[in-house]
């Protein structure tokens, strides 16, 4: 268990050695465990959060629970992960054009184990940019991995409706399983998302083939409606996701490709972030040896669930707010046609992982939030360890609209470590997902 002792020391540390080339962070008053936060002492936090979500807990639309996790994340990786921590100290670096390298070679890897840049240092120029690979590399960690989940609209009046998506990933980077698959395309992963429910948009689909290096992502997308795949551009990837207010770069706090934005460490500092159970969950491995979440997990429960709530019907009512240090990253995308201006994204640096983006569009203005939340994972011996991504929660300030990502739930079981076939994620393959 990490104590608030711990993080104060933590942020300390980091702070101190930032201060040659970071901004520093506004002071703030301190939060224990059991502190609830409200619009009747919203001071409390001020400086802990980003802007946006300050304002809705000043205004009453979201009640902050403080509490702490009962368990050290940093134990939560895969071995291959944990092994990587030393393997991997100084074998990589970033180049001008803001790819991974081999430090002994200055070629690109064939093939990256567990995390790529294992100890961050926000010193270093290239913090912001590594830190991000860090977190593609996380979701490496778990393999292939399919899991369904359910994207619910939710607006100032309430519930309104969902839909059923199955999101399948098949990474040839990170994960041992993947080291000796042939690769003749230079692919870093495969992935796909499908829409499987209700009638009106199912069999929507959409394909990636993310490339190492500076190739450029290949993406496609089944629409119902002309019943033919076709080839998108990669600025579609900021284009709403089947009418939501989340776009198909927005899934796991950020999945667009690294090199073609613009990034830069702004500061360090401490936040409260979201998460679901202080608590480990349970994994169990099913017949085919995959690592799988169980029905009897807890469930999140938000405004619109819980009676008596006066805030907004999207925000959370059960989650539990824990601090961290973070690193807060800003980018720009390069491409003139994509959909957002900016991104600010408040990043653990020890999870490898945002917990917070701010969208802004192309004039500079605010636009919508992201929140991001993760669960441990572990088997009944201990043996598998895993953080898995537990929150996904999109909420636009303009329209006053939410769209909430139910991932693993009772009726959303999640498979990491899957047995796939890598021809399903060719053009003929693809057409499964299409309906």
């Amino acid at each position: 268990m990490r104590g608030s002792g711990l993080m104060k020391t933590c942020f300390l540390f980091l702070a101190a050695c930032a201060i040659p080339v970071l901004r520093a962070a506004t002071a703030c008053a301190d939060v224990v465990p059991g502190d609830v936060i409200d619009k009747t002492n919203w001071e409390k936090v001020e400086g802990l959060l980003p802007g946006p979500i300050l304002e809705w807990v000043k205004k009453g639309d979201l009640v902050l629970n403080v509490g702490q996790l009962e368990y050290d994340q940093h134990e939560y990786f895969a071995p291959a992960v944990k092994e990587s921590m030393k393997s991997n100290l100084g074998k990589y670096e970033v180049n001008d054009q803001d790819q991974i390298v081999e430090v002994a070679t200055g070629k690109e890897p064939e093939f990256i184990e567990g995390f790529p840049f294992p100890k961050l240092d926000p010193n270093d120029p290239k913090a912001a940019v590594k830190a991000m690979y860090d977190k593609h590399y996380h979701t490496f960690s778990y393999g292939n991995i399919e899991y369904p989940f359910h994207m619910i609209w939710v607006g100032r009046s309430g519930f309104e409706r969902e839909i059923w998506c199955v999101y399948v990933n098949a990474p040839l980077m990170g994960f041992p399983g993947a080291k000796n698959t042939p690769n003749p395309d230079n692919i870093e992963r495969y992935t796909v998302l499908a829409v499987r429910s209700p009638f009106d948009v199912a069999g929507t689909a959409v394909m990636l083939w993310r490339y190492k290096g500076d190739k450029q992502d290949m993406n496609f997308s089944y629409l119902p409606a002309i019943r033919r795949v076709r080839r998108m551009s990669p600025s579609n990837r900021s284009d709403a996701f089947v009418g939501s207010d989340c776009c198909i770069d927005d899934a796991w706090g950020y999945d667009g490709k690294i090199n073609v934005f613009e990034w830069k460490l702004d500061r360090v500092q401490e936040a409260l972030v979201p998460t679901k159970n202080p608590k480990p969950e349970r994994l169990v491995k099913n017949e085919r040896g995959e690592w799988v979440t169980t029905a009897s997990v807890k469930p999140s429960q938000y405004g619109w669930q819980t009676e008596g709530w006066k805030g907004a019907p999207w925000a959370p009512t059960n989650f539990v707010w824990i601090k961290r240090p973070v690193w807060v990253i800003k980018c720009k995308p390069k491409d003139p046609y994509y959909n957002y201006g900016s991104m600010e994204y408040w990043y653990d640096p020890e999870l490898y992982f945002p917990k917070y983006g701010l969208i802004f569009d192309r004039s500079g203005a605010y636009w919508k939030a992201f929140l991001v939340g993760h669960q441990a994972f572990q088997s009944d011996d201990g043996q598998m360890k895993l953080m898995i991504i537990a929150i996904q929660h999109m909420i636009d300030d303009r329209t006053q609209h939410s769209s909430i990502v139910e991932n693993y739930s009772n009726r959303n079981i999640w498979r990491t470590f899957a047995q796939m076939d890598l021809n399903d994620f060719s053009l003929a393959g693809f057409k499964k997902f299409c309906k």
